[in-house]
This record gives C-alpha cells, structure tokens and sequence, in this order.
C-alpha cells in the first residue's frame, strides 16, 4: 500500500511541474492580472484608487509564485520521505528544497523564451521561499498530528 501511496505522490509532482511549466509559457502579463482583477472588484462592487491597483496585482502575482512552490515542496517531500516512517525527514525536506529551488530557476530560464515573459532571480528567490515556507507548515501539521495521534491512545 505505500508503494502505491508513494506512486499517487509521484503522479502529484509531475502533474504540478508541468502545471507550473505550462502557466509559464503562457503569456501572463501583469497588465492581463491587472484587468482580471478590476473586473473582480467591479464585479464585487469594490472600488480602490488606482494606484493601490498596481500594489495588489503585484502582492497577488507573488503570492502565487509563493502558492505554487509551496505546493510543489510538499509533494516532492511526500515523493521523497521514507515509506512507512510518519516523522519528519530533514533529508527529504532538504532534497524537496534543493529541488523546488533548482526548479524555479529552470522554469525562469524557460520564461526568457517566452514572449511577454522575462526571467527574474528574484522570482526564483520568492519560488523558493515559498517552498521552504510549504515545508515550515508542513512539518508544523506533522507535529501537530502526532501529538494529537498519541493523546488519543
């Protein structure tokens, strides 16, 4: 059963990799989040100077360079940990670090190639911190689980 536990987490990885390599050779533009953005304000009837417009878009296309390796550190951890062994794997979180971040600066490599894209160290750098701060939560709710498991035994 672990073994297959495993495979689905395997399965999870490479679906996500090429789900973030897919949306980076889209040409996402910030003026396309932008208008995407006024019109979920104007659809909620919220109204903000415009120049606050260009803070939240930023604030907003970070945090899902942030969302996106966070998620991808956590399946990689999974893919990686020792099979049977509930508690946490420094080595597998480690090698789902290294990992994530040598990802990120591949898929910011491929952006330079991509029209309306630009590579940026500084996104690698978000990429990254984002999957150490997916690995922070998730060691966090393994503790928290394994309290929990043994007061109720």
């Amino acid at each position: 059963m672990e073994l297959f536990t495993r495979k689905i987490w395997l399965l999870l990885t490479a679906t996500w990799a090429v789900t973030i390599f897919d949306l980076s050779r889209a040409p996402y533009s910030s003026a396309s989040s932008a208008r995407f953005i006024s019109i979920v304000l104007d659809w909620l009837s919220i109204t903000i100077p415009p120049q606050n417009l260009g803070l939240i878009n930023h604030l907003l296309r970070k945090s899902a360079h942030l969302t996106e390796y966070a998620v991808l550190a956590v399946f990689l951890y999974n893919t990686l940990k020792p099979v049977g062994d509930p508690s946490w794997s420094r080595k597998a979180a480690f090698w789902a670090l290294l990992a994530s971040g040598c990802y990120a600066l591949t898929d910011e490599f491929h952006q330079t190639f991509v029209p309306g894209r630009h590579s940026s160290l500084f996104d690698c750098a978000i990429d990254t911190t984002g999957a150490f701060l997916g690995l922070v939560v998730l060691s966090n709710v393994i503790v928290v689980l394994r309290r929990k498991h043994a007061c109720v035994h």
